[in-house]
């Protein structure tokens, strides 16, 4: 809710009235009703008083509720859908017909289609049964994103910052929307998506043009606020060695071109009442509080062409209250900060804003104005002990001399008659300053020479005996009683050796103008200098933070090379182990079959069965050795590495035996039982996890299983 919002107050299921937000702060809104009663409700609102979201079926209804009808016209269907999603609970289509009535839309259209209506109603995805005749909106729907009004980006993330709850798979959805449409967004909805942690994979190459009052004011005050934070975080060092913070990191995905504080400047001149603003005015200094004061005041001199008279007068003095009350405070913030050393720029600053004041006040569209905002301000710059008095009162005579100028070059154009241009000059040339610390009173005498010092050169030098006539009273008189003395009177002042001295003075003060400009240019670019040298430093500590950070993740990439390398190595030891042991088993095979050779020799009766059994305890050995490097095989990544290249060569050699594998890793075969062994329980259907051997002698009719394959049950 937000200053200018719809809200409107029920009565039951009805809508009793609608009414507009005038005001608003911590405790209480103010409502203006229709009919133009006003009522301060405090916070938070009672639940028969609901905002109007703009794009719903009610905010439409009290905004062009002719539009709207005749969108019902052309789809009901789509309106009334709508209106279910809106409620949010079960309904039923005699609630939905009560609810679009009452809204004041004619349902006279499909007065006998109501039926037909409900049957196409269930027809949208997210529109389900309830019970026998209710109807409920389900986000489930299988067609989310065909339903009838998708969001936009801005309107996910507005429902993703809400204080409403929402589920985990809900704030999935609307950050994945807000991401999609990250094109979409203002600077401010980009940096508040950024802050509620949704991914942003492209940041813009600048900033589009800052429009804060379109941007609704939650969202406002997280993007300021993460701003603010985000600023900070830039302008900490992190030492080499030490870990970045986590605003330090959330900051470094932010590209470093993208200025942030410069975003603050027109959130904080936005003439409305916002804690986002407020809070914003708290956070800037220097550069950009200056700039954000140049732009409350040109929202001020903006200002001035709105007349006394008309109707728009009491809305712009509410829009510009907040505003006032706001750069106030941050014009005396900023001018009690006044640097002790190398203060032009502030100097700068302070005469721009006390020569614009002054402007203000000379405007002759102020006066429509006597009690309004924009004379306020003007006098509370124009008159701030701050400011210096010597650039106050320089602000007044330029602006004096101004007028007189302006009033001088229309009196010379014929623009007027002589009374009247010597009226308005006396009326400009003295710009009022309520607020401007006393003087001491300067003697009569003195007072025509003071007012000719605060034209200014150009008008002292623009006759002077002209002006002269116009501002001396008694010498008119003389002249309108004696024709024949007035010539003379006008012409002794040019005679007079005063003015040739004034003459001279002036040109000093060229001269010391011009040496003046001569200074504060070269003052200027000593300061250009020093920031381009204070900019080099920055990037230089950028730069030195930067090889530091890529010197630890070098020695970290280091570390894991040689934790890999160490693996390796033992990997290596490994094998090279695993092949003495097959060497060992060979060697210890080509024993058994000597010995058997031997047996054969020497005990030439023994049975064909006693030798088979022997040539089969043999065989298991080998397949004990095979089964040990298919082990290892198999835990090797590599297909061509050591290992299976190992296992290769002892199954060619076993091959050469009778000795063969049966099953391959992975594969899926039905459960054998002399065959397979499972450890987790036998299955119909199961996978080979390690192979298992047989040996096929010449006389064998059916293999002989040297050593099971494990297997275990194929996943359903």
């Amino acid at each position: 809710m937000e200053i200018g919002s719809l809200v409107e107050q029920c009565d039951g299921g009805a809508v009793r009235r609608v009414g507009t937000v005038r005001a608003l702060d911590e405790k209480e809104v103010v409502v203006e009703w229709e009919g133009g009663e006003s009522e301060h409700l405090s916070l938070p609102v009672p639940e028969s008083v609901r905002t109007l979201v703009p794009g719903t079926i009610r905010h439409k209804a009290a905004t062009d509720l002719a539009a709207l009808q005749t969108e019902f016209e052309v789809n009901p269907v789509k309106v009334l859908t709508e209106l279910v999603r809106e409620t949010g609970e079960r309904t039923t289509m005699t609630a939905l017909r009560k609810q679009i009535e009452g809204l004041g839309i004619d349902t006279g259209g499909i007065a006998d289609q109501w039926g037909h209506t409900r049957r196409l109603l269930l027809a949208v995805p997210n529109v389900k049964r309830d019970g026998q005749n209710g109807l409920r909106w389900d986000e489930k729907g299988s067609k989310t994103m065909s339903s009838i009004r998708r969001r936009s980006a801005s309107e996910a993330l507005a429902a993703l910052v809400s204080s409403s709850r929402k589920t985990k798979d809900a704030k999935q959805s609307l950050s994945a929307a807000v991401s999609a449409g990250l094109e979409e967004l203002s600077p401010y909805e980009l940096l508040a998506a950024h802050a509620r942690d949704v991914p942003v994979t492209e940041w813009p190459r600048q900033w589009a043009k800052p429009h804060p009052e379109r941007v609704p004011e939650e969202i406002r005050l997280i993007a300021a606020e993460h701003i603010i934070d985000m600023s900070r975080a830039r302008s900490r060092i992190v030492l080499p060695g030490t870990e970045p913070s986590p605003p330090a990191l959330k900051a470094a995905e932010i590209p470093s071109h993208l200025e942030l504080l410069p975003l603050l400047v027109p959130l904080v001149a936005m003439p409305a009442v916002s804690f986002a603003a407020d809070k914003a005015a708290k956070a800037l200094s220097g550069e950009h509080a200056w700039n954000a004061l140049r732009t409350a005041m040109k929202c001020f001199e903006q200002a001035l062409p709105v007349s006394s008279g008309s109707e728009d007068l009491q809305d712009q003095e509410e829009r510009l209250t907040p505003l006032s009350t706001r750069v106030r405070g941050l014009l005396k913030t900023v001018l009690a900060k006044r640097p002790k050393e190398d203060d032009l720029q502030w100097l700068d600053f302070a005469e721009e804003m006390a020569f614009r004041a002054y402007a203000l006040l000379a405007d002759p569209r102020i006066q429509e104005q006597r009690n309004g905002l924009v004379r306020e301000w003007a006098q509370h710059v124009a008159g701030h002990s701050a400011i210096p008095a010597e650039l106050r009162e320089a602000a007044r005579t330029a602006q004096a001399a101004a007028a007189a100028e302006a009033a001088d070059a229309a009196e010379t154009d014929g623009t007027g008659g002589d009374e009247t241009a010597t009226e308005s000059r006396g009326t400009e040339a003295a710009p009022e300053a309520p607020t401007m610390p006393a003087e001491e009173p300067e003697p009569k005498g003195a007072e025509e020479g003071s007012d000719t010092d605060a034209e200014g050169g150009e008008a002292a030098s623009a006759e002077p005996a002209s002006t002269a006539i116009t501002t001396d009273e008694p010498l008119q008189e003389v002249t309108d009683d004696d024709p024949n003395r007035a010539p003379e009177a006008v012409q002794k002042p040019a005679r007079d050796p005063q003015a040739g001295m004034e003459a001279l003075r002036r040109l000093l003060e060229e001269e010391r103008s011009n040496a003046e400009t001569a200074r504060a240019e070269f003052e200027r670019q000593l300061r250009d200098a020093s920031e381009a040298l204070a900019e080099t430093e920055a990037t230089a500590n950028r730069l030195r933070l930067r090889v530091a950070d890529e010197e630890k993740h070098r020695a970290e990439a280091e570390t894991r090379a040689r934790e890999a390398e160490a693996a390796a190595e033992s990997a290596r030891h490994g094998l090279e182990e695993a092949e003495q042991r097959v060497e060992a088993m060979s060697r210890q095979l080509r024993r058994r079959d000597d010995e058997l050779r031997q047996s054969r020799q020497t005990a030439r009766g023994a049975s064909q069965a006693q030798l088979r059994q022997a040539r089969i305890d043999t065989l298991r050995v080998l397949a004990a050795v095979l089964t040990e490097v298919a082990d290892q095989a198999i835990h090797e990544d590599d297909e061509a590495g050591p290992a299976n290249a190992l296992y290769r060569r002892a199954l060619a050699r076993a091959a050469a035996a009778g000795v063969l594998d049966r099953g391959a890793l992975g594969e899926e075969t039905d459960y054998d039982p002399v065959m397979h062994r499972a450890p987790g329980g036998p299955a119909a259907r199961v996978v080979v996890e390690r192979p298992g051997f047989v040996w096929q002698g010449p006389r064998e009719p059916e293999p002989v299983v040297l050593e099971q394959a494990v297997v275990r049950g194929v996943e359903q």
